[in-house]
């Protein structure tokens, strides 16, 4: 059972990682070994398979047997149906979401523990995070630097205006997703930004000051896939959740819409370089 936040010293706090996957054999090894390098004493890491058919599950049932972690592969609706699953079946303190082509920062999780027990009221915490491409190395900087520049300066006005907050680098008392529930199914591509604004609206995330995780942005990855749908879907969560700020809730429907048409414009431009 979770320990009460004001008994815990960042050794004691124990961590889950929920990660969803589905036919991740090209990437999640990445993932398990960062996990593996973090040199916190108290993480649970729990895996929920959508019913990969690729090698996962069979490397799952190896890492499982070696103590590393628990899973279940079987079909589910979708990765917030996954994650929540995750959820229930996680033990911890904390949660945390990785997903099967992210990785942790060596020390990401020792950072994380200290940061909590140092707010001892906090719900959530954010630290930053790199954007890395298919091969790993990081990439579109400038995005990163933009996320990172809004985060040093968040308060929950600023983050009604667009998501900042990286979902591999945000971690959540596991007693506050109990109270108020974890990912909302109606979303396919933003029930992550829904669930932040939801706690952001109760009280502010402490801010992590270390780089905690990659987060991967490769061809054929959900990020890419869903691109236009998920900026629908962050207005929607603005709208929701963002009474009281009818300003702030205005500039993300005028930035969603500007991202959409900025993204369609590139992908037109590419489609005629290479017709040409």
């Amino acid at each position: 059972m979770p320990s009460a936040p004001g008994s815990q010293t960042a050794a004691s706090l124990t961590i889950s990682i929920v990660t969803p996957t589905f036919n991740a054999i090209e990437t999640i090894g990445e993932t398990l070994a960062s996990i593996a390098a973090q040199d916190h004493p108290a993480i649970e890491h729990v895996v929920v398979d959508g019913g990969s058919t690729d090698g996962t599950v069979e490397l799952l049932e190896r890492e499982a047997a070696a103590g590393r972690l628990r899973y279940v592969s079987e079909p589910d609706d979708g990765l917030s149906d996954a994650f929540n699953k995750g959820v229930a079946m996680a033990t911890g303190d904390v949660i945390a979401w990785l997903n099967a082509d992210d990785v942790y920062e060596p020390g990401a999780l020792s950072a994380v523990s200290a940061a909590f027990a140092g707010a001892p009221e906090a719900e959530w915490a954010v630290g930053r995070c790199k954007i890395i491409g298919g091969d790993g190395r990081e990439s579109r900087k400038a995005v990163t630097a933009y996320k990172n520049f809004l985060l040093r300066h968040y308060s929950f006005g600023l983050y009604l205006t667009n998501n900042f907050v990286s979902s591999p680098a945000t971690f959540v008392r596991r007693a506050v997703l109990d109270e108020i529930g974890a990912l909302d199914v109606r979303f396919k591509y933003s029930a992550d930004y829904d669930l932040w604004l939801r706690l952001a609206r109760r009280g502010d995330p402490v801010l992590v000051d270390a780089d905690i995780a990659g987060f991967r942005m490769a061809e054929g990855s959900l990020s890419i896939t869903g691109f236009e749908q998920q900026f629908v879907e962050h207005a929607q969560n603005a709208r929701e959740n963002g009474q009281g700020h009818r300003a702030a809730v205005a500039v993300n429907q005028a930035m969603s819409k500007l991202i959409v048409l900025t993204y369609r414009s590139i992908m037109l431009s590419r489609r005629l370089r290479r017709g040409g």
